[in-house]
C-alpha cells in the first residue's frame, strides 16, 4: 500500500465516526458576499471527462443531501501548491504580481509530463474529496521546485505552513448544513470508495489569485503555462 493510500485511508476512517457522531463540520462561509479570504494558488483544473464521472457520484449525494455545496464541474481541481493561503483582507495589490508570476514560471522550466490517476472517494469531517495518485514523481519535483523559486526570490509565502501537501486529491462536496440522511450519504460514498474517475494528463498549469473555494466568479489568472513531455521541447 502507498503512502499517499495510507493518508487517505485514515482520512477515511476519521471522517466516518465523526460524521456518524454527528460531529462533522458545517461551513458558514460558503457562498458569503462578505467573505473576502483569498490567496495564491498553483493548480490544474480537471478534464471533462473526470468531471462527468465525479457528477456520477454528486447526483447520488445531491439526491440524498440536496442542501450541501456541491463543485461545479468546470470547478474542479488540483491544488499542486497553496502559495499564499486564503486569509482576510488579501488583496493583489498587496503583492508585486509580476514577480511571483515570474517567480511562478520559473518553477515549471524543464518539468516533466505529470498524470494523476483519480481512483476512488475519501473524506474529511468538512467535505468528500476524489482520490488522486500521481503516477511518477513530477508533481513532488515540481512542488519542491516551485517552493525553491519563490524562496529564491525571497517573496512572502505560506508555503507549508498549515501542513505539507503529499497527496493529489481534489474536493467535491463541502458540508454547508446538517446533514439529514448521515447514514444513506455514508452508504453512497461507500459504494464509490473504489470507483476510477479517469487519468488526468496534465498539460497546463494556473498560477491565480483565488477565494477558499477557488469559485471562477473571484478567481483571477496571473499566469498559465503549458507543460510539454521532455522529448517535445
Amino acid at each position: 500500500m502507498s503512502d499517499i493510500q495510507k493518508i487517505y485511508d485514515a482520512m477515511w476512517a476519521n471522517a466516518v465516526e465523526r460524521i456518524k457522531d454527528n460531529k462533522y463540520e458545517i461551513d458558514n462561509l460558503i457562498n458569503c458576499s462578505e467573505d473576502t479570504r483569498r490567496g495564491l494558488t498553483v493548480l490544474s483544473y480537471l478534464s471533462h471527462d473526470i468531471g462527468v464521472a465525479i457528477n456520477e457520484l454528486s447526483s447520488e449525494l445531491k439526491l440524498i443531501e440536496p442542501e450541501q455545496y456541491y463543485y461545479p464541474t468546470n470547478e474542479f481541481h488540483l491544488t499542486v501548491l497553496s502559495i499564499i493561503t486564503c486569509v482576510e483582507g488579501f488583496k493583489l495589490s498587496d503583492i508585486d504580481v509580476k514577480a511571483y508570476s515570474d517567480a511562478f514560471e520559473q518553477a515549471l522550466v524543464e518539468i516533466g509530463p505529470l498524470k494523476i490517476s483519480y481512483s476512488g472517494i475519501t473524506a474529511s469531517p468538512s467535505c468528500v474529496l476524489v482520490q488522486g495518485f500521481p503516477d511518477n514523481e513530477q508533481l513532488t519535483v515540481l512542488r519542491d521546485k516551485l517552493r525553491m523559486s519563490f524562496k529564491k526570490m525571497n517573496l512572502y509565502t505560506t508555503i507549508d505552513l498549515r501542513y505539507e501537501i503529499s497527496t493529489a486529491h481534489s474536493t467535491v462536496v463541502r458540508f454547508q448544513s446538517p446533514l439529514r440522511n448521515r447514514d444513506a450519504f455514508i452508504d453512497v460514498l461507500s459504494r464509490y470508495r473504489h470507483s476510477h474517475f479517469g487519468t488526468l494528463e496534465i498539460d497546463r498549469l494556473d498560477f491565480v489569485f483565488n477565494n477558499w473555494y477557488q469559485n471562477l466568479l473571484v478567481t483571477e489568472q496571473l499566469s498559465s503555462r503549458k507543460i510539454k513531455p521532455i522529448n517535445d521541447r
